[in-house]
């Protein structure tokens, strides 16, 4: 056998371990990109959940409570965080994951 034809030790397995770390930083970044797009999501959904409590009249015959206000924000974030996580959320999460991934799907 001729030692200069002879495929140089290493080479293949180099290039595969690249190809693994390469599609492993791509998935963690793919992962990265997912959540910040569904907390967007949730953050969103929470001030429209807020804009649309203000809108609300207040009932007469309770009228305020301490802490009220506190309990009503807390709810309005437990509530859209529940809403973007459950089964793609309310579609926004995926438009932007779409657009800032580059994934159009046309």
């Amino acid at each position: 056998m001729d030692p200069l034809k002879a495929a140089p030790t290493g080479t293949a397995a180099t290039g595969t371990a690249k190809d693994a770390a390469a599609a492993a930083a791509d998935a963690a970044k793919d992962k990265k990109l997912r959540k910040a797009c569904a907390d967007f999501e949730a953050i969103m959904t929470y001030y429209l959940l807020k804009s649309m409590r203000r809108t609300v009249p207040g009932v007469s015959g309770l009228g305020r409570f301490p802490g009220k206000d506190t309990y009503d924000m807390i709810m309005d974030q437990k509530v859209a965080e529940d809403l973007s996580r459950r089964d793609g959320g309310l579609g926004i999460q995926d438009v932007l994951y779409r657009q800032l991934s580059g994934k159009t799907g046309r």
